[in-house]
């Protein structure tokens, strides 16, 4: 399983974007995921305050985890070479014993919010209020990029 920090390009291309992270001082590990022919790139966090994730490990009080809320689309062209190395190895294993639990659960996500939206529906404020998908309505096929 790759983690990968994102270029600095990649990063000035996205923070402008709704909803993404944007500490650029601080870099981001990601993961990336491919569905169909879309690449993701779901970061890591440090304070998953929320359940639109995987939690990876309790720390200082907070979980750490991957955020599939604030995935973005990618190419393979965005990623650094070099990995990113976890804070600790119980983390990096944890996520990489449930890879494919990430991928379909990160999978859900995306469709459950693709389906909301070409429904013509606002998608659900509980799940997908502060999403960074609201910025994929072309790529998704969504007709209203306003939704």
């Amino acid at each position: 399983m790759k983690i990968r920090l994102l270029t600095e390009a990649a990063y000035n291309r996205i923070i402008i974007l709704k909803e993404t992270m944007s500490k650029k001082d601080r870099g981001y590990g990601v993961i990336p995921i491919k569905i169909k022919n879309i690449t993701f790139a779901i970061p890591f966090r440090s304070n998953m305050a929320h359940k639109h994730g995987f939690k990876t490990i309790f720390h200082n009080g907070v979980w750490n985890g991957v955020d599939y809320s604030k995935a973005i689309i990618i190419t393979e062209d965005d990623l650094q070479p070099k990995a990113f190395k976890l804070r600790s190895e119980a983390e990096y294993q944890k996520v990489k014993n449930n890879k494919d639990k990430i991928q379909r659960q990160f999978e859900k996500y995306v469709n459950d919010y693709v389906s909301q939206a070409k429904l013509g529906k606002l998608p659900n404020l509980q799940r997908f209020g502060y999403t960074t998908l609201i910025n994929y309505h072309e790529e998704f096929g969504v007709g209203d990029s306003s939704i």
